[in-house]
């Protein structure tokens, strides 16, 4: 009999700990292997699927972990550190205690709450009775976890929060500890600080790797020749160095030997009484209430976090020295690390290089805290324990010296900072503890001095590059490159000096010229020298959006000579994914893609471009949420054409008809077209200093608002040094260089009767001016009667092709965004048509809102609301009409049927057959049996990755009928949709014949 809890079952996702066998792939069986160890009872697992027709998952995430409740009683002292360890390991959302007679379900993206003097509880993050019957109810928890949408649910968007991450959590406590050692150390420098801390987390996680029952580990022996009990009791005892010393000689590797004479003498005149308070978590500093450590699990604490902790120390002292957050350095977070290295390593594709041998060189080139390092050696012991599971049907890792092996020939990282380097060596070194037994880990386990070979430090002001130079001519070469590299040199450094001349000369890079000399894509150029493959964080403005001639001949070059298979396109999250506040300011507002290319010229196959966009789980730094509409595949052909490169800024508004809309609008004269022809001329404006009379653009736009077609002014000012005094002589037609809350900001002003040579208008705003001969005042006029009396509205099209709105800010514009502007006079063919309205309208209303906040006070939000029936009728009356341009014939057309809405997601059916026929209320509120078989046994778990959209085909009642099955989001069913929708059945229907 098949076991089923809720609506999950062993068809849809479900996977009992007892049956492993039943597992679809390596990510399943991984995380069984790890979770059962807690006396799981099952995982219900969110499947990824790369085509329709595939029944088996190629990827999976753990999502929902169960208990039984006889293993696990209620708020029990167990339950807690089962709590505290799936916290901690941030892997699933939610976890269920089910029993004979109820079904609990609780939050485990929040930790355990501090209740009464000394304990802790976690009764108040168990879902509400209410919530878990309609879960019950509605036979639609499969789908929410299935498709992620549960934290998308109103009910649930404030059930998660990224301050209550283990992470967050734990380094915002870390950076109290830091702030007060600075102010209280005295003598302690803060590298001395950081050493400690780090150092001391090391230890903890040490103390804590134990099996119950196993005899005492050579920490412990430690500690009885000192005769103390713990690491905390050797910090308050003067012991600290004593602790570490000895450690040092157990391990080797100079792990633990970090200190130099100097330090070590200041460190044992201070008093270490605040690192004793830290370590054992009394209370907290600043609240002085019981700070509770039992909230973390130590051992399933990801090695990545040490990464994090010193990336935030490092942004802590720049803002204590004064200069902000320091140049150069960016906090790559966690999740965005592990999506880059599933792509590039995936679970279930282990190269045979590594199999046969165990061999597959990483390279970091600018490791920084090592994070990247750190997560691509996890996966090639994922990779070693399923190849061995293959021989031997159980799941088991390497052993220490293996483990050791695998880490020391092929994991590689080059950085400028000393402490850079030491802190990457911590955290690959737990990384390594983390997957042995405590017997192996105080067994043989001997550290080598990673430093001196796999984690270097490479000599400023050159750094990497010289590094690779000399790699290069060491006929150096690795499997993978993969990091984040800076985008601007660090402080107390130039461009010039990091980027020698004669490196970069001796280097050959395949392309020397690089647009606008982008620091990143240097890093990127070099290290394709030296690997295979690589998968680097670039700007994604330089990159993908920049016009100029430069950037559009690099690009040409670049997918020619590269293989680039995908690029993912974070600019939607500029406003959050690097952010961080500090000093009262917003640092890291950078736009990114993840670039993937190997070092092979291009078959000029299509380049994959992803545009990732907000959900609650992105804003929240959960995991990345991608659907069908996010991904559009760019003809290589488009990729290198230059009249074409905006094919990557329409696909960030949504994609689909709009390149082809903005291509037709591209060929038709531009402003620019005209300026030359009748050698017009056009200057970008700018702010003036004292003595000039300035009136505000504003001023005119609210006479130009008032549907008045121009505006006449005069004023009379001190000409005095300004330049190109003919911009501000009337006539002229005037553009902001800023998008407007109405639209594009422009307005015509005219001569009036009675002008002088001395009269001249001046602005306070940066903007770009057309000035005409007075003859040509009338020609002026009907260009601006053209941009503002037909159906066309020129935001559109600067927002379609801009280069800097929407993608390094939000409004501001350029003046080659200004002059590109098409102008086409009112000629009727040359006005947009239905379709083209509908794309317009949604770019305009909706699309240009992708980048900000979604929560409801934000404007994001509205892409986000739950649809009216309105829309859903507006969305089926697109869709229809689109399809009965081809199909309709003899008395049949496309319809719309019947709608199924449910709290997270929605039924839409349309049907082919004699008009007005197709039924529009589903039985009884009843879906049809074929569709309540999809959704319960398929649907509900193919909604992941690039699925998150089904389209099912049955034939109902005479009617060829299509369902869509879609979240409730408007985002899904705006009427642009509809036209996406409507080409893609037209395809499927072709692809079969039809």
């Amino acid at each position: 009999m098949e076991t089923q809890i809720l609506d999950f079952t062993e068809k849809n996702g479900l996977v009992l700990c007892s049956k492993v066998s039943a597992a679809q792939n390596s990510y399943e069986r991984l995380y069984i292997t790890e979770v059962i160890k807690l006396g799981a009872y099952a995982v219900f697992f969110r499947r990824f699927f790369k085509w329709e027709d595939d029944t088996k998952a190629y990827k999976s995430e753990p999502v929902v972990c169960i208990f039984k409740e006889e293993h696990l009683p209620i708020n029990s002292s167990k339950h807690k550190e089962i709590h505290a360890a799936l916290w901690s390991e941030g892997k699933i959302d939610v976890y269920i205690i089910t029993g004979k007679t109820r079904l609990d379900i609780y939050n485990v993206r929040k930790p355990a709450e501090k209740v009464g003097d000394n304990e802790l509880s976690v009764e108040k993050l168990k879902f509400p009775l209410e919530a878990v019957q309609v879960l019950d109810k509605e036979r639609n928890a499969a789908h929410l976890f299935g498709t992620g949408t549960f934290w998308e649910q109103d009910r649930n968007q404030n059930q998660i929060n990224i301050d209550k991450s283990p992470y967050k959590h734990l380094i915002d406590y870390l950076m109290k500890v830091r702030r007060d050692f600075n102010e209280r150390g005295g003598q302690l420098e803060s590298e001395t600080i950081d050493k400690i801390l780090v150092l001391s987390i090391l230890v903890k996680f040490l103390e804590e790797k134990k099996d119950s029952g196993t005899d005492r580990s050579t920490l412990d022996e430690i500690f009885f020749k000192y005769q103390i009990h713990s690491f905390v009791e050797a910090v308050e005892k003067g012991k600290f160095l004593t602790v570490l010393d000895e450690l040092s000689t157990e391990f080797n590797g100079r792990i633990f030997d970090q200190f130099w004479p100097q330090e070590r003498e200041k460190i044992e005149n201070t008093d270490l009484s605040l690192l004793a308070q830290f370590l054992r978590a009394d209370n907290d500093i600043d609240t002085k209430q019981l700070f509770l450590w039992n909230q973390y699990s130590f051992q399933h604490l990801p090695a990545e976090v040490i990464s994090a902790i010193y990336e935030n120390f490092i942004q802590e002292e720049a803002q204590r020295d004064g200069n902000g957050r320091e140049k150069g350095v960016v906090y790559t977070p966690i999740h965005l690390v592990n999506f880059m290295v599933d792509e590039a390593m995936p679970l279930e594709n282990p190269p045979s290089s590594f199999i046969e041998s165990g061999i597959y060189k990483i390279l970091d080139p600018t490791c920084g805290s090592g994070v990247f390092l750190v997560a691509a050696y996890k996966r090639l012991l994922q990779w070693w324990a399923i190849s061995e599971s293959e021989k031997t049907g159980e799941i088991r890792y390497p052993d220490a010296r293996t483990a050791q092996r695998i880490m020391e020939e092929n994991i590689f990282g080059v950085d400028v900072k000393r402490t850079a380097v030491r802190v990457t060596i911590f955290g690959l070194t737990t990384a390594l503890l983390d997957y042995l037994t405590p017997k192996e880990v105080w067994g043989e386990l001997k550290f080598q001095d990673l430093s001196t070979k796999n984690i270097v430090e490479a000599l400023p002001p050159t750094g990497f590059f010289q590094w690779a130079l000399n790699a290069k001519n060491e006929n150096q070469h690795f499997s993978l490159v993969i990091g984040n590299p800076p985008f601007n040199p660090e402080k107390d450094s130039s461009k010039q000096k990091v980027l020698d001349k004669d490196v970069l000369n001796s280097l050959d890079l395949k392309h020397p010229t690089i647009p606008r000399k982008n620091f990143a894509l240097h890093f990127f150029e070099a290290s394709m020298l030296l690997t295979d493959q690589i998968c680097m964080i670039i700007p994604s403005n330089v990159l993908l959006y920049d016009k100029s001639k430069e950037a559009k001949d690099y690009r040409e070059s670049l997918f020619t000579d590269y293989a680039v298979s995908d690029i993912y396109d974070f600019t939607h999250l500029r406003e959050s994914l690097f952010v961080k506040k500090g000093g009262g300011k917003k640092t890291g507002r950078t736009p990114v893609v993840a670039l993937f290319a190997e070092s092979r010229p291009s078959e000029f196959k299509p380049i994959n471009h992803t545009v990732v966009k907000r959900t609650i789980s992105v804003e929240q730094k959960v995991r990345f949420e991608i659907d069908d509409y996010d991904r559009h595949p760019v003809k290589w052909d488009w990729a290198v054409d230059p009249d074409k490169q905006f094919v990557w800024k329409t696909n960030l508004l949504g994609g689909g008809r709009l390149f082809h809309l903005i291509y037709r609008l591209s060929l038709l004269p531009s402003l620019k077209d005209l300026i030359d022809s009748n050698r017009w001329l056009n200057l970008r404006g700018f702010e003036g200093g004292k003595g000039y009379e300035i009136i505000n653009c504003d001023q005119i736009l609210s006479i130009a608002n008032d549907h008045v077609p121009y505006v006449s002014l005069d004023t009379r000012i001190e000409t005095g040094n300004l330049k190109d005094i003919k911009l501000y002589r009337p006539p002229f037609l005037v553009f902001e260089q800023r998008l407007g809350t109405d639209g594009l900001v422009y307005a015509l002003v005219l001569k009036k009767s009675g002008y002088t040579q001395k009269e001249q208008l001046y602005y306070s705003r940066d903007f770009v001016g057309i000035s005409v001969p007075l003859e040509d005042e009338r020609e002026l006029e009907t260009v601006y009667l053209s941009l503002s009396n037909t159906n066309f509205n020129p935001q559109f099209f600067v927002i379609s092709t801009s280069s800097n709105c929407l993608v390094h800010h939000e409004t501001a514009i350029r003046i080659s965004d200004i002059l590109s502007l098409p102008i086409s006079f009112g000629k009727l063919n040359e006005k947009l048509n239905r379709s083209e309205k509908v794309i317009q309208d949604d770019v305009l209303f909706y699309y240009r809102h992708l980048g900000k906040q979604i929560t409801k006070k934000s404007g994001g939000a509205i892409l986000h609301y739950p649809v009216k029936p309105k829309q859903f009728e507006d969305y089926g009356e697109v869709l229809c009409s689109e399809l009965n341009g081809i199909y309709a014939k003899s008395g049949n057309s496309w319809q719309s049927g019947k709608i199924y809405s449910m709290p997270s997601y929605t039924v839409y059916q349309i049907g082919f057959g004699a008009d007005g026929e197709l039924k529009q209320e589903f039985v009884k509120d009843q879906l049809d049996d074929s569709v309540q078989r999809l959704i319960n046994n398929d649907t509900a778990n193919r909604g992941a990755a690039y699925k998150r959209i089904v389209r099912l085909y049955d034939h109902v009642d005479g009617f060829d009928c299509v369902y869509f099955i879609k979240p409730n989001a408007l985002r899904y069913w705006l009427k642009s949709i509809a036209l996406r929708d409507a080409d893609e059945t037209f395809l499927d229907f072709k692809g079969k014949g039809y």
